[in-house]
């Protein structure tokens, strides 16, 4: 009988101690970390910025392949579009501290700066929601076909999305959540990006299988019309920019490319490791990740040169910069 119950009361420590909330390592808030989104392995790997040493790993136990900042970098959302729950980790703790209700399907998670909203693609429902940083919705709305790429207008208090599926990118007034125009774009068009007085709209493209895209495309806002073409093969998924300028990752060449709006030819990029999908920009410094080698890449933007390599987790599928609080 006592056998029994020591059987019943490790058994039920185990049901308790499954139900409690992991507590992961912390990261001192006054940190400037790069955080690598490990799609592989439901992970996040940090590193500080500053010498790319390796602070620690988080092992989520679920399905990640994206993240957002919270609350001025205190806390990070991951997602999965295969998951429902967007959880929601406070960075110098290392706990969950909340869960968001939302519907499978997810493509895409972005930090707006007006209001401190989160804007929210559903590839499957085909829907853009905004919630605010607690989690509540404020407002779903019914697009077009796979809403994918999201970029912010703060001067004009607009959202720019790119629907995969059809030749569009929707213009959302953030004010009202209601649709101002439809810019026609090419089909599988894939990232977007405005230049700094935000007029003119910079969209990237995968291609359709039967021929890859080989150019970024530059749009009016005021009227929708396509400006210049900038030639960057291969497949130039996604922007950032820094203190150097505008630049795009070309997926299927592993390169990226410093652009320069006055020429069709783009000739200043540098090659990194195979299949990567975000790089970030700060000051005259790139950071890019290779989903296939698990690596970082620290580039100098002036000379387009490698300067550092770190490793990080399997499948880095993001990167985000997260600047240290400044107590001053």
């Amino acid at each position: 009988m006592k056998k029994i119950f020591v059987i019943y009361a490790v058994f039920f420590c185990l049901i308790c101690s499954s139900c409690m909330n992991t507590k992961l390592s912390s990261i001192d808030d006054n940190k400037n970390v790069i955080i690598s989104v490990n799609k592989k392995v439901g992970s996040l790997t940090f590193l500080a910025q500053s010498n790319l040493h390796k602070l620690t790993d988080w092992n989520l136990n679920r399905d990640v392949s994206g993240a957002i900042l919270l609350n001025q970098g205190k806390q990070i959302a991951v997602y999965h579009p295969s998951n429902p729950t967007i959880d929601v980790y406070q960075l110098s703790t290392g706990e969950k501290i909340n869960s968001w209700n939302a519907e499978k399907g997810i493509s895409n998670m972005v930090s707006l700066s007006y209001k401190n909203m989160v804007a929210i693609t559903n590839g499957n429902e085909n829907t853009i929601s905004f919630f605010n940083e607690k989690g509540k919705l404020l407002k779903k709305i019914k697009i077009g076909k796979n809403p994918v790429s999201m970029t912010e207008d703060p001067l004009h208090l607009q959202l720019f999305v790119g629907l995969f599926n059809e030749q569009k990118v929707i213009q959302i007034n953030m004010e009202n959540f209601k649709i101002e125009q439809s810019i026609k774009v090419p089909l599988t068009s894939m990232g977007l990006i405005l230049n700094k007085d935000a007029s003119e709209l910079y969209v990237g493209g995968h291609g359709n299988g039967e021929k890859e895209n080989e150019d970024v495309k530059v749009y009016s806002i005021n009227n929708g019309e396509l400006i210049k073409t900038l030639h960057t093969p291969l497949m130039p998924i996604s922007f950032f920019r820094n203190d150097d300028g505008l630049f795009t990752i070309a997926h299927g060449t592993n390169q990226i490319y410093k652009l320069n709006l006055s020429t069709t030819k783009q000739d200043k990029f540098i090659e990194i490791g195979s299949n990567p999908y975000s790089a970030i920009g700060f000051k005259h410094t790139a950071y890019a990740a290779s989903y296939d080698l698990n690596k970082l890449y620290q580039i100098d933007t002036s000379t387009m040169s490698i300067e550092k390599e770190a490793l990080v987790g399997r499948g880095p599928f993001q990167l985000l910069l997260r600047e240290g609080i400044r107590h001053e």
